[in-house]
C-alpha cells in the first residue's frame, strides 16, 4: 500500500450520503497533494470521486472544508500506523529471539513503515500550515490534530519507556513535541535532498531522545541520620 486511504468498497455499508462524503474525501488525496489547496477545484474533486458538482456541494460548501476532513482522516490513518508500528516493534524489541533488539532497531522499525507515506503527508501537512497562518478555521483544525498526534507520540514514548525502567526528564508531551518536530525536519529532507533517512533518522532520535531520560526511581539520597535538635 502506498496511498494513506485505501478507497472504499463498493460494497460499503454505509448510507448514501456518508458514503458519498467518505468517497470525496478519500479522493481529494491525490488532488491536494498534487496541485495544493490553492490548485485544486471543485471540479477536479468532483471529477477524481466520481461524482458532479451538484453531488459536491450537497456535501460540502468549499474544497477547504474537503481539505480540513481529509486532514482529520489523515491523521487518523498516521496515528494508527505509527501506533501499530511503535508497539509491534516494541514487543519485537522485548520478547523471544528479537529480545535483544537495540533501540535504533526499534526506530529503523517505524521509520521503514511511515516513509512510503511520508510525501503525501508531508505535502497535505505543510499546506495545512501555509492556509492556517491565514485562515482560522484550518488553523482551528491543524491545531486539533497536530495535539491528537502529539498525544498518541506521547503514549508511545510513556510505554517505550516504561518498558525500559527509564522516565522523561521533562513533561513527556514536551518530549513528543520535539520529537515530532526531529521528525518532520527529517521526512522533509529525505523529500527535498534526496537521502534515506531510516539510519541517519532512527540514531539521531534515539540519541536525541536519551538526552532527555532518567532512571524510573531516583536514587534514595534521604539522609537517615536524626536531624539535631
Amino acid at each position: 500500500m502506498t496511498d494513506l486511504l485505501d478507497p472504499l468498497p463498493e460494497s460499503s455499508g454505509t448510507r448514501r450520503k456518508e458514503n458519498t462524503r467518505a468517497r470525496l474525501v478519500r479522493a481529494s488525496l491525490d488532488v491536494f497533494v498534487d496541485k495544493g489547496i490553492d490548485g485544486a477545484t471543485i471540479d477536479d474533486l468532483a471529477r477524481a470521486a466520481g461524482f458532479t458538482r451538484g453531488a459536491f456541494y450537497s456535501n460540502f460548501s468549499s474544497k477547504e472544508e474537503v481539505f480540513t476532513s481529509l486532514f482529520t482522516t489523515v491523521t487518523d490513518e498516521l496515528v494508527e500506523i505509527v501506533s501499530s508500528a511503535a508497539h509491534a516493534a516494541l514487543e519485537a524489541a522485548t520478547t523471544g529471539d528479537a529480545a535483544m533488539q537495540t533501540d535504533e532497531a526499534v526506530m529503523r522499525d517505524v521509520f521503514s513503515t511511515i516513509r512510503p507515506f511520508s510525501r503525501q503527508w508531508c505535502l497535505l501537512h505543510s499546506d495545512a500550515i501555509s492556509r492556517a497562518l491565514r485562515d482560522q478555521q484550518i488553523r482551528s483544525v491543524l491545531v486539533a490534530e497536530r495535539l491528537r498526534l502529539r498525544s498518541a507520540i506521547a503514549e508511545v514514548l510513556e510505554l517505550g519507556l516504561h518498558t525500559r525502567g527509564l522516565r522523561a526528564a521533562i513533561p513527556v508531551s514536551d518530549l513528543a513535541q520535539i520529537f515530532i518536530g526531529v521528525f518532520i525536519d527529517l521526512l522533509v529532507s529525505e523529500q527535498t535532498e534526496e537521502f534515506e533517512i531510516e539510519q541517519l533518522g532512527a540514531a539521531t532520535i534515539v540519541r536525541l531522545l536519551a538526552g532527555f531520560m532518567e532512571p524510573a526511581r531516583a536514587p534514595n539520597t534521604t539522609d537517615s541520620r536524626p536531624l539535631n535538635t
